[in-house]
């Protein structure tokens, strides 16, 4: 897997417009909100996992270093406590709730970008639910899911053909496809061309009195996994869902 995702950053940089089968839309100037504290306690593994979203951090693959730096896009509106985290082209059959009940509130949303000479992508993508150190992590559970070991064979996650992910909440994504009908996918996709970074791209999309958080994955369609970090307390601080960009399960240091 490692092999291929390096293979595509090369091509990537060899041939600007070797997957825009349309043209790019044109690269956003916006300052960025570019992650640079450390957090003050890293305890549970994989480190990665937080440590993606720190400017300066890298890591090598097939003996190619990326650099890794993190930004964050904006606040997401939670109400219901209940998130869902999907392929916004399928929210209408795959927008299921995650079993945990979260904070509600108004909580950041930040991504992690991995860069490899000029080209960029989506290595992570979190909402931070408190700054307290996260303790251990845990897969985000759909109903009728069982818990499985973190790093083992087995993985849950959502499908994405669309090259974009969402977080969106149970009370959100409601409003959204009553309001919408067909078209979620297209109003999404249209926010998102308005904040294109080199080959990532965002939006914080409001819709009456809800948003959402909409992001490119890594370099498109996979399964991607949704982790939910946990405090001291039990309480849930972190929900974050993972681009697959690096095997993080092969290395002891992470």
């Amino acid at each position: 897997m490692m092999k291929y995702i390096l293979i595509v950053f090369t091509l990537l940089a060899c041939q600007d417009n070797i997957f825009h089968e349309n043209p790019a839309p044109p690269v956003s100037n916006e300052m960025m909100d570019t992650i640079k504290a450390l957090p003050g306690k890293i305890v549970a593994k994989p480190l990665l996992f937080e440590t993606a979203f720190i400017n300066g951090t890298t890591q090598t693959i097939n003996n190619k270093t990326l650099a890794l730096y993190g930004v964050t896009i904006g606040k997401i509106k939670i109400r219901s406590g209940r998130i869902i985290a999907c392929d916004p082209l399928h929210i209408d059959e795959n927008g299921k709730p995650f079993t945990q009940i979260f904070p509600t509130g108004e909580f950041p949303v930040q991504l992690s970008i991995a860069k490899l000479n000029n080209e960029e992508s989506t290595a992570f993508a979190r909402i931070i639910f408190s700054n307290e150190p996260v303790e251990k992590w845990e897969f985000a559970l759909l109903e009728g899911q069982k818990p499985i070991i973190l790093g083992g064979e087995e993985m849950y996650g959502y499908g994405v053909d669309a090259g974009k992910g969402i977080f969106i909440d149970e009370e959100a994504s409601k409003a959204l496809l009553k309001n919408t009908v067909d078209s979620a996918f297209g109003v999404i996709s249209q926010a998102m061309d308005k904040h294109y970074h080199k080959r990532w791209k965002y939006a914080m999309y409001d819709f009456g009195n809800y948003n959402l958080a909409a992001f490119t994955t890594n370099f498109g369609d996979g399964y991607y996994a949704t982790y939910i970090g946990f405090d001291a307390n039990g309480r849930p601080c972190r929900l974050l869902s993972d681009f697959g960009l690096f095997d993080w399960k092969q290395s002891k240091k992470q």
